[in-house]
């Protein structure tokens, strides 16, 4: 059995809940701020299309000047540092590096600058926001100095399969003895240019989405942020750490087939899931679940469906974007968190939303509570560019 990488603590906040246990409760009982999205977003389209939404509380009180979606990372690797019972001080002197996947939080939101430009008439409020941007754009830069941390950091911008991704990389960061801790994760919020994107793409969903259902309409966008602490055995075994679980193996590989659609024939997030299956060291027989990507697009779930029925046949499989929402560069983070969660409390939660099978994916998704009895799970992130990207996660007593 090949060691896996030690998940000291983590911690989340999205639409379902506030922290990694409510975030759980959330999936279980369907309960998520699922609403129009206000004046946070200021579409031309005269539709307007429901998100799931972080508490307005969280939002109220992001410091000025500081991005939400930093602020949104900052509070998970909070829960995740108070989990594993250390402060960023003790690890001062040892060899801390940051990866933090986003989407929004790394592009400038220009549409105002470029408007008033077109317009010669160009504003000092849109050279300070630009100003900010440059600033406050390097995710990981900001949280690593947050926290006063040397070592390496990192911010991954493969857009929906950022936050996968960043987890990856930081498991590999560790076993390459490049750092002795990393903080990882993912981080978005609610943006005018992924919610106008998904609407032009006609595959925005008016109402809440249904993961692999037959009468799915599309994507409701959501944000959050979810943050794992990982270290390597040297510091588990100083800090008399109890892992809350493990990173056991990752997989990325890109099928090149499109802009935006996934690969019908899914090669690249079969490609994926045999990578990461073989770097665990772990058959599909002992997978207790699959956290799957899951968007309730017709496409994603429908590719998504080729590559699971190809390598993971009979695996159950578990949509949880009926209560976070689509959250972008923070999906694949969020997911593994609750997946985490979901290995530790040892109960898979419903599909929210599903209701009709679809003979065309061949399977339905879990649709009530069950107990958990083994003791890895698989997520995988489907994203733009052609992105795949697969981790495999063991729980707190894997190796008891």
């Amino acid at each position: 059995m090949r060691e896996g990488v030690t998940i000291a603590g983590a911690g989340a906040l999205c639409a379902c809940g506030l922290t990694a246990k409510e975030m759980l409760k959330g999936a279980l009982n369907g309960r998520a701020c699922f609403a129009l999205p206000g004046n946070r977003v200021k579409s031309a389209y005269a539709d307007r299309f429901p998100v799931f939404q972080v508490s307005e509380s969280v939002i109220a009180s992001c410091p000025i000047g500081q991005s939400l979606s930093s602020y949104f990372f900052l509070t998970a690797a909070k829960e995740a540092f108070a989990q594993a019972g250390l402060t960023p001080e003790k690890l001062q002197n040892k060899r801390v590096g940051v990866i933090v996947g986003t989407s929004v939080d790394a592009s400038f939101h220009c549409f105002d600058l470029y408007h008033h430009f077109k317009q010669r008439a160009v504003k000092e409020e849109d050279v300070q926001e630009l100003k900010k941007y440059f600033a406050t754009s390097a995710t990981a830069k900001t949280i690593s100095a947050y926290f006063g941390f040397t070592g390496p950091f990192q911010t991954i911008v493969t857009a929906c399969a950022s936050g996968t991704d960043a987890i990856g990389l930081a498991k590999d960061w560790i076993k390459n003895d490049i750092c002795d801790a990393v903080l990882c994760g993912g981080t978005d919020e609610i943006n005018l240019v992924p919610y106008d994107g998904f609407i032009r793409l006609l595959i925005a969903g008016k109402n809440r989405c249904k993961p692999f259902s037959k009468d799915r309409e599309g994507i409701n966008i959501g944000e959050g942020a979810a943050a794992m602490l990982l270290l390597n055995r040297v510091l588990t075994e100083e800090f008399a750490i109890s892992p809350v679980g493990y990173v056991l193996g990752y997989g990325n590989a890109c099928d090149g087939y499109h802009p935006t659609a996934p690969d019908p024939a899914a090669k690249g997030l079969q490609k994926a899931i045999s990578f990461a299956l073989k770097e665990a060291a772990v058959a599909p027989s002992q997978i207790a679940f699959i956290n799957a990507h899951a968007t309730a697009s017709p496409a994603n779930d429908l590719a998504e469906s080729v590559a699971f029925n190809a390598l993971l046949k009979d695996v159950p499989v578990w949509g949880s974007k009926g209560v976070t929402g689509h959250t972008l560069g923070a999906a694949g983070a969020i997911e593994a968190v609750l997946s985490l969660q979901a290995l530790n409390e040892k109960i898979l939660p419903p599909t929210i939303g599903f209701s009709v099978q679809d003979e065309k994916i061949g399977f339905s998704p879990t649709t009530i509570p069950s107990t958990v009895t083994k003791r890895v799970a698989l997520s995988d992130s489907l994203a733009f560019g052609g992105c795949n990207s697969v981790i495999v996660l063991g729980s707190e007593d894997f190796y008891a």
